[in-house]
């Protein structure tokens, strides 16, 4: 499996383990960008953020290279490298709008399985 790809679940699983809400993948690795991946989540309020924000720098496996946000608890950025975290309060998510501006862009978690398993049964077939 393509190490970014595990990197997307991991980080769309610590999420969901704090009941985050809404995630989105958006694919920029065919982009001019310094980064592969968006991952984009939603908190309910800034309590829950908090407590996603916490939980994710404690259990990914790899330390962020920086992060903004978590003093004002309405839009944290957590930067993997490869990855970039955005999770959002609701109201902000609305407002910033930022899968508007990668829409063509946006990836189906269930296709990232998809390409992973064809990848890995392309690997097992060669001699």
């Amino acid at each position: 499996m393509n190490e970014e790809i595990t990197l997307v679940h991991k980080a769309i699983e610590i999420i969901e383990e704090k009941k985050g809400e809404n995630v989105v993948v958006i694919d920029l690795s065919e982009v001019s960008m310094p980064t592969s991946y968006f991952v984009i989540g939603e908190a309910d309020n800034s309590v829950h953020l908090k407590a996603i924000a916490s939980n994710f720098m404690k259990s990914f496996p790899v330390k962020s290279r920086h992060r903004e946000g978590l003093s004002e608890r309405r839009w944290v950025v957590m930067d993997y490298g490869d990855i970039v975290v955005h999770i959002f309060q609701k109201d902000a998510r609305e407002f910033y709008d930022i899968e508007s501006l990668w829409a063509d862009h946006i990836v189906s978690i269930d296709s990232l399985s998809a390409d992973e398993s064809e990848t890995n049964a392309a690997a097992e077939s060669v001699p």
